[in-house]
């Protein structure tokens, strides 16, 4: 014979939803650590994506940079203008004056650009083509025996050759996502 006592509460009625709390905090725990990793994710994309524009930006203004040495290397730029800036040549520059390079709205004039583009990098919208321009900066007189300054103040001038042309180069590229690189060289003729 079987004897059930219904005098007593059951254990399942003095619970009250305890459990339903515990698994609600549990799931807010997981999920902000899943938006916290997602998050992390994305700014690793777009630090790994800001890397990479900008090192297509800076292997574009190399490439133009090289471009422009092998203009003046071989000759064939153009006479540089009386002053400013036209088709890659700038006029000699003056110590007081700041060049017309310096500025953003150099680079981004297409009506008249002072600038040169150099040959494009890729194809298609994705495609960078650096910008340069080739400023005179006279001749190097002389070498250390002739008492001449190189140009490069920090050094002692070199003996031979006595005179030679030198220019400074200065190179743009800017990506389409906006990295933007300026590189500068001067270089001897």
């Amino acid at each position: 014979m079987n004897i059930h006592s219904r005098t007593g509460t059951s254990i399942r009625d003095t619970q009250e939803g305890a459990a339903l709390i515990v698994v609600l905090m549990l799931l807010i725990v997981v999920t902000l650590l899943g938006l916290a990793s997602m998050r992390g994710a994305i700014m690793q994309e777009r630090m790994a994506a800001n890397t990479l524009a900008r090192a297509a930006a800076f292997q574009a203004a190399e490439a133009g940079m090289r471009e422009a040495e092998l203009a003046v290397r071989d000759g064939t730029i153009a006479t540089a203008p009386a002053n400013g800036c036209t088709a890659g040549r700038c006029a000699s520059p003056l110590a007081s004056a700041t060049p017309n390079w310096e500025s953003t709205a150099f680079w981004t004039n297409t009506s008249a650009p002072g600038y040169a583009q150099g040959t494009a990098l890729g194809s298609g919208p994705t495609a960078i083509r650096p910008r340069f321009v080739i400023e005179d900066y006279g001749m190097s007189t002389g070498g250390a025996a002739a008492g001449g300054q190189g140009v490069d103040g920090s050094k002692e001038p070199v003996e031979t050759p006595p005179d030679q042309a030198v220019f400074r180069i200065t190179s743009f590229a800017s990506t389409p996502n906006g990295a933007q690189v300026m590189l500068q060289s001067l270089y001897r003729r």
